[in-house]
């Protein structure tokens, strides 16, 4: 999804409003993960890998969450909801497209599998 072009300076303060409310709830769920993961650790303190994980673990709990949250309280439930779509990482999504694209095509390989150096 990108950026609507706004019609209207309300509109454009109606967007951000949202999109601030959506980020101070998402930095409070980050640092309540990373806070429990990892005690007296500062975000500079973790590497890349510690901030996926914990990115990683609030997106599948949020929907986890969200999903409960509409099960208990039905008004909420929209026709979207009845489809069930696993949450997944980016790199798993790609990670499976790849290997189902190796699957169909025996013949490819990547130069450095090894594949080659019999030949």
């Amino acid at each position: 999804m990108s950026i609507p072009h706004f019609k209207s300076q309300h509109d454009w303060e109606a967007f951000t409003q949202i999109f601030d409310s959506q980020w101070h709830c998402r930095r409070a769920l980050l640092n309540r993960v990373k806070d429990d993961l990892f005690p007296n650790t500062s975000w500079n303190g973790l590497t890349s890998g510690h901030m996926e994980v914990i990115n990683d673990m609030v997106q599948s709990m949020l929907y986890d969450v969200e999903r409960a949250f509409k099960e208990t309280h039905q008004d909420y439930k929209t026709e979207d909801d009845e489809l069930f779509i696993p949450y997944r990482t980016f790199k798993e999504n790609v990670a499976e497209a790849l290997k189902e694209a190796m699957a169909q095509n025996e013949q490819w390989a990547h130069p450095e599998s090894g594949i080659f150096k019999d030949q």
